[in-house]
This record gives structure tokens, sequence and C-alpha cells, in this order.
């Protein structure tokens, strides 16, 4: 494939992602909202938000092994189409039951497309080039971020949550109808024999599973504070849900800036060190943030700055996972989307029962421990260099 070929995947990929990412995290800016709606509490209304990963934790390891046999295309179209179609569909939801359940099948469209995006990439550039490449990727949809979660809030104070969430799913077939146009099919020679022993290949590789175990709690630690936090600025603050979200552009432009930042410095350093230290001084700022609220524009400033050292962490972390078993990429991504969903259900609850009881000081103590607890795992047991596994010993 040409250096220009590449770059046009890559467009492609970066704007399926930026419309997943957006159904993620678009539930962010509206929660109050849905909680008048519907008569539940803040902390319940992100339920909204965990739905939307549970499927994922089973939805991507069933499919994992077979986009390493049949290719990546067929299942990020499938995935498009499904998160669009359903995303459009929560937008409609009479009931806060039917907006579970819809957010739930969207849910299983979305966990098809982050597993198979990152292989892709995995595939198509070689490992001193992957930083940047997971870089320019992450670029696409962390304008998610830095545009959709505030013109969300922004679009939803004005209109209604519906219009927002709406859109999501417009932007998510869109991109599936794209992907589906432009991206060449591909297929693997592996065959059915050896599907359900790769699963066993990154299970006997301690370094997949501690990779796997601390992007776990990396994921913990990030949908623990980013799902609340539009809400964070509208109750430590007092602002309104319009000028709230504007806040929460600290975050994408954060990511988008750490990311950028981090993936290039990763290929020339190793990705490694990166990984474990950044999500460190991330959760201190956090921490900092969420026990000792400064004045208002002070804490945008901080949030922008721990979104930035996280960010950075984001391209890294991917890059290094890429190399821990290249011949088993898909199955080993599905493995990280499944514990990512697990992450989104699980921060979105801890979260929720911290806000509606102890309050955010509770988030930032929560999310320390869990950055240090996958900063120690990486340092103690992923190795970085390429791992050259037979699979057919598996």
């Amino acid at each position: 494939m040409t250096s220009g070929e590449k770059r046009l995947v890559l467009s492609i990929v970066g704007a399926l992602t930026f419309a997943s990412v957006y159904a993620t995290l678009i539930m962010a800016p509206v929660l109050t909202l849905l909680s008048d709606e519907f008569g539940v509490s803040t902390g319940t209304a992100g339920l909204a938000a965990a739905a939307y990963g549970g499927p994922g934790v089973i939805t991507s390891l069933l499919v994992g092994p077979y986009s390493d046999r049949f290719g990546r295309k067929r299942f990020m179209v499938a995935g498009a189409l499904i998160m669009g179609v359903f995303t459009i569909l929560s937008a409609l939801a009479p009931t806060f039951e039917t907006l579970i359940v819809a957010r739930a099948i969207a849910g299983i469209g979305g966990s098809l497309i982050f597993p198979n995006a990152n292989a892709l990439i995995g595939d198509l550039f070689p490992y001193r080039e992957r930083g940047g490449a997971m870089a320019t990727v992450i670029g696409f949809n962390t304008m998610a971020s830095v545009i959709g979660v505030p013109v969300a809030g922004v679009v939803a104070e004005a209109t209604s949550w519906r219009v927002s969430v709406g859109l999501v799913g417009v932007i998510a077939l869109v991109a599936g109808v794209g992907l589906a146009v432009f991206l060449r099919p591909s297929a693997s020679n592996i065959n059915e024999q050896r599907i359900w022993a790769m699963y066993r290949l990154i299970l006997r590789n301690p370094s997949a599973v501690a990779a796997i175990v601390s992007s776990l709690l990396g994921s913990l630690y990030w949908f623990t504070w980013v799902t609340y936090l539009v809400v964070f600025f509208q109750q430590t603050y007092g602002l309104s849900e319009g000028t709230a979200s504007t806040y929460s552009l600290t975050l994408g432009l954060g990511v988008l800036i750490g990311s950028q930042i981090g993936g290039r410095i990763g290929d020339r350093i190793g990705h490694r060190l990166v990984v474990a230290g950044t999500i460190v001084v991330s959760g201190a700022i956090l921490l900092a943030l969420t026990n000792a609220p400064p004045p208002l524009l002070v804490a945008a400033g901080m949030n922008l700055a721990l979104c930035a050292v996280i960010g950075a962490r984001f391209a890294t972390n991917t890059s290094l996972m890429t190399e821990q078993v290249p011949e088993a990429r898909g199955t080993l991504f599905a493995f990280s989307s499944a514990t990512a969903s697990l992450s989104t259900v699980a921060g979105a609850a801890i979260g929720g029962i911290f806000v509606d009881t102890i309050g955010f000081a509770a988030i930032g103590v929560f999310c320390m421990v869990t950055a240090l607890l996958s900063s120690a795992i990486v340092l103690a047991f992923v190795r970085e260099d390429p791992l050259e596994v037979d699979i057919g010993a598996a």
C-alpha cells in the first residue's frame, strides 16, 4: 500500500472513530436533562452512558479472532451501521428503560470499531511509525471531545437532548458508508481450527495479559472521571448545562495535544515509560482538582493539563499493545476493547455512586489509586521489544 493510500485509510478510520467516541461521550453533557425528564438521579442517569459499554464486554471477545481471519472492514462497517441506527432510536426513546436498551444495542456496534481500527493500524504501519499513526487517528476521534461534547451540550440546552443524540447517529451512518466505499477488504490466512488457539496464545503471554490489565485500569480511571466531567463543573461552580459543556472543551483539547506529542515521543524513546508515567501525573492533577477545587479558570487549566498528559498515554499505550502478539492483533484488541467496555460500565457506575453520596473528592482518590496500579503493572510486567511466538504451539 502506498503512503497516499495509507493516509486515506487513516482519514477514514479517524472519521469512524470520531463517530464512535462521540457516541460514547454524548451522554455526559445531557445527564442533568435526562435526570429531569425521566425523574431519576444524576447517578442513575449515568447508566445511559454505562449501557453503551456493557455489550462490548462479550461482543468484542466473540468477534476478535474472526477479525484476524476475515479482515477488519466487514466488522467496522457493520459496527458503524448498528451504532448509527440504534443511537438514532435512543434519541426517540419514550422511557428511560427504552433508552438503556437502545444504547446497549448501539454499544454492540461500537464495540466492533476500535479493536479493528487499532489492529488495522498495526497491520499497516511498522512499530517505530505506529505511534505517529495512532496519534493521527486519536487526533480525529479526540475532535469528538473538542467539538462534540460542547456542541452537544449547547444544542441540548437550546433544543433538546434528543436532537444532540440523534445527530451522533447520523454521523455514524455517514462514516460507515464512507468506510464501505473506500476501504479495501482484506483477510488473513488463519484457518478455522486456529482461531480459538489465538485466545490461548494471548492468555499464555504474561506481557500481553499485563498490558490488557493495565489498559483496563487506565480506562476505569478515565471513564470514572469523564462521564461526570460536565456535572463536576455544574455542581462545583454552579454553571448551566451549556456553559459547563463549554468548559469541557478542555478535555478534548488536552487529549488532542497530548496524543500528538506522546505518540511521537514514544516512537523515539519507547512507549512503555510514557505509558507508565503519564497516567500517574494525570491522576495526581485530578486528585488535586477534585479535593481542593481552585477558581473556575484555574480548574479549566488543570483539566486541560490532566487530559493532555493522559492523551499522551492513549497513543503510546495502543502502540505498545500492537506489538505484544502481532499475529493475533485483532484478538488482542478484542480483549482490550472488552476491558474498555467493562471500564465504561464500571466507571460510570462507580462515579455515579460517588457523585450521589460522597462527592467528587472520592472520584479523585479512586482515580489516583487506579492510576498507580496501572503504572506499576506496566513497569513490572509489560515488555516493549517485539514478541515472537509460534501460534502453532498454542
